[in-house]
């Protein structure tokens, strides 16, 4: 019975709570903040892109999923099932490198919040922005918490994330009421310059990327990484994937007007860059005289980013089995527990990845950006994988995006633009990782120099677009990008390179 018990999937409601858990994570703690400091009011419109990316990318996702359900890991291996392996490791290995840097940006988001809440502790666990040998502990001893949840299976992480879900899905909500109705000034909306965007519209574009918009709403993609392990994934998937992502904007958005109204007037009057909060909510609750508020915060701190950090982990032991049933991994993490079906191996490598990344990535802002990186290129895969299964039209999908290829386009252009936003530093160390990465991959798996030179061949053009977007990202950074010579190459350039990566050949056979 025990055995029968384990393999009952999991139904539409913890599939949705999943895409909540991982969306409503730290980034609810910091992220309205964020925004607010570097745009300004404008910032409600940055919520409201990323959620419409996040949509185009989903409705994309569904119908994909809904053909390869039983796939696992899905998500990162997208590439690998409609082209080929080498060029599929590309997508794969920034797909868990994005996974794997959220788990512990989950942990100090928690960590962060409460040092405030103990302030004798501060000077032990976090001094001038960053986490000390004892804080890095600290973390560490948080993410095997959420490793221990993940090691028998996704029934007892179902369990545990269902709750966590009610509770992410509560705490915002009423917080986000509660603040709104303790202050609200609409004159904070336009009193700085006189304008809803006092450091212009573009600020909305560029937030989605540095101030964890994109960041947050990527959760939604987890859905598919347990796609293998739902009850009637083709009806459940797209109603998990939309379902969550449209609940969680009308969460974020309530939390962002509530946070613009609430702050004193005399302040705005300075401008939103001189904002200086290090637990936002929590230190606004207490300057609104809503003590009892600030104490819930602090607790939710350890829920909220815990519940997300929690399916992470399991996301990326997932993956790394997906990978290694690519045979882009040793074969020993595609062994399951025969019970559970997980890779206790995997979720073991994971942990020990996530605190290397601790040492060098010791607060929530500096891993947030780097993180974002990865997963816009991860999910870049989506519409070059969804417009080759379109255009080899060999298997229809019980969901059918409308306007399917036209969509798939747009998408992959905003998500371009988004990458240019992130910055050179941050799109040169992505680029750096991947070849580090597909190196060590040819130099494991491929014996003599032909064959790898054949796996470069047959994943050049995402090599080329990541080396693109790193030189348009100099651009942005050097105000030349925005230019009309330069905006019109970007769009021609793209539009071909999107061509070549649908197109992508495969050499080695």
């Amino acid at each position: 019975m025990a055995y029968i018990q384990s393999n009952k999937k999991v139904n539409l409601f913890s599939a949705i709570s999943i895409g909540v858990s991982c969306i409503v994570g730290s980034g609810w703690l910091f992220a309205s903040y964020k925004a607010a400091k570097f745009a300004g009011p404008i910032s409600i419109l940055s919520w409201i892109i990323g959620a419409i990316i996040a949509l185009l990318i989903a409705l994309l996702l569904a119908e994909i999923s809904t053909i390869h359900h039983k796939e696992t890991g899905l998500l990162a291996r997208l590439l690998t099932i409609t082209h080929n392996k080498d060029y599929g490791f590309i997508v794969s290995s920034s797909n868990w490198f994005a996974t794997i840097v959220a788990i512990p940006a989950e942990a100090e988001a928690s960590m962060q919040y409460l040092v405030r809440a103990f302030p004798k502790l501060s000077d032990d666990l976090f001094i001038n922005d960053h986490f000390t040998a004892l804080g890095i502990l600290c973390v560490f001893f948080i993410m095997i918490g959420y490793g221990v949840l993940n090691y028998w299976g996704i029934k007892l992480l179902a369990k545990a994330n269902n709750i966590i879900t009610v509770i992410k899905l509560t705490v915002p909500a009423l917080t986000a009421i509660i603040i709104f109705a303790a202050a609200f000034h609409s004159s904070n909306f336009s009193s700085y310059h006189n304008t809803i965007a006092p450091y212009g519209y573009n600020k909305a574009f560029t937030a989605v990327v540095t101030c964890g918009v994109f960041y947050s709403f990527y959760g939604f993609s987890m859905i598919t990484l347990f796609a293998k392990e739902l009850d009637k994934p083709q009806k459940n998937i797209p109603l998990a994937l939309g379902g969550s992502v449209i609940i969680c904007l009308i969460i974020y958005l309530m939390l962002q007007v509530s946070f613009l109204g609430a702050i004193d007037t005399k302040t705005v009057s300075n401008g939103w860059h001189t904002l200086d909060f290090t637990s936002p909510l929590s230190q606004l609750a207490v300057l609104l005289g809503i003590n009892w508020l600030s104490l819930v915060l602090y607790v939710d701190a350890v829920i909220s980013p815990s519940g997300t950090g929690i399916v992470y982990v399991g996301s990326s032991a997932r993956i790394f089995t997906g990978m290694a049933e690519d045979k882009q991994m040793p074969s020993i993490f595609a062994h399951e527990h025969p019970v559970h079906h997980i890779s206790r191996l995997s979720i073991f490598v994971t942990l020990v990845f996530c605190t290397l990344l601790v040492v060098f990535f010791d607060n929530w802002d500096k891993i947030m950006i780097i993180v974002s990186v990865f997963q816009i290129l991860s999910c870049v895969a989506v519409p070059i994988a969804f417009s080759k299964i379109r255009s080899d039209n060999k298997r229809e999908s019980s969901f059918r995006m409308p306007f399917g290829l036209s969509a798939s386009y747009i998408t992959f252009m905003i998500l371009s633009y988004l990458l240019v936003q992130c910055g050179t530093m941050a799109l040169a160390l992505s680029f750096i990782v991947h070849i580090i990465f597909f190196i060590i991959y040819c130099s494991v798996f491929y014996k003599n120099f032909s064959q790898t030179i054949k796996a470069s061949a047959s994943s050049w053009s995402i090599f080329v677009y990541i080396a693109a977007m790193t030189l348009f990202g100099f651009l942005q950074e050097t105000d030349k990008f925005n230019t009309t010579g330069v905006l019109i190459g970007f769009f021609i350039f793209t539009s071909i390179n999107f061509y070549f990566l649908v197109n992508q050949k495969t050499y080695n056979k």
